[in-house]
């Protein structure tokens, strides 16, 4: 079971200093309309490292696929990973029929065939927070995988929608854009180790910078190799 580790006040002292390091490139588009976006590099070393927090479950290659199948986010540590969000992104490579999220009695709360993607968002019943489940993908009609993740308890939960919350009204006073606001919930997530969150920020934005759709190109291939 995922145990509260953080404080409010060290929590909050996280927000600060992402805040205080955004760079001064975030704020009015109108009022400094040729200033870049700000960058994600530090996030792309990260997951790009040659031993990155993310651990997929790689499968098989099927008639000598040269990008065999594998399950990104949530991902496969010892033990089920954590997410903050009731409403996770699944990221995977390769190509699937469908894609199903069950409780911890197999009972389907939410199923999506597969077109033309390699990532979802959960779109079904808010999962609960301290309970557990699985997503499955079926890569044909006989075939198929799955991964355990769990929701975070409610009182860690609680005090990290707090925070994310305070540090998305602070950007958006600065009238920051949206590639700017998930940058820093994604920075905000990778300080408590939070990757799928991170990822789910990532995936987030509507039309990304040129940055940001580069990095979205590369990490399948990346995390699964």
């Amino acid at each position: 079971m995922y145990k509260p580790v953080l404080s409010t006040v060290v929590l909050s002292s996280i927000a600060f200093n992402i805040l205080a390091v955004l760079p001064n490139t975030v704020v009015s588009a109108e009022k400094n309309r040729h200033q870049p976006l700000p960058s994600w590099t530090k996030i792309l070393h990260i997951l790009f490292a040659d031993k990155p927090p993310v651990e997929p479950r790689k499968g098989g290659s099927r008639d000598l696929d040269p990008h065999p199948f594998c399950m990104i986010s949530p991902d496969a540590p010892p033990q089920p990973r954590v997410v903050w969000s009731d409403r996770p992104l699944f990221l995977w490579r390769g190509q699937i029929n469908k894609i199903a999220v069950e409780d911890s009695s197999d009972h389907v709360l939410w199923s999506q065939v597969v077109n033309q993607t390699q990532h979802l968002t959960y779109t079904g019943k808010l999962l609960q927070p301290g309970q557990t489940y699985q997503w499955r993908v079926f890569l044909d009609d006989s075939s198929a995988r799955f991964l355990q993740f769990q929701i975070m308890d409610s009182p860690q939960r609680d005090r990290l929608t707090a925070d994310l919350h305070n540090l998305e009204n602070h950007l958006k006073a600065k009238h920051s854009n949206s590639e700017a606001i998930a940058l820093a919930k994604a920075r905000y997530f990778a300080n408590l180790n939070l990757w799928s969150d991170v990822l789910q920020q990532v995936y987030s934005v509507q039309k990304p910078s040129n940055e940001l759709l580069k990095i979205i190109q590369k990490i399948p291939n990346h995390l699964c190799s």
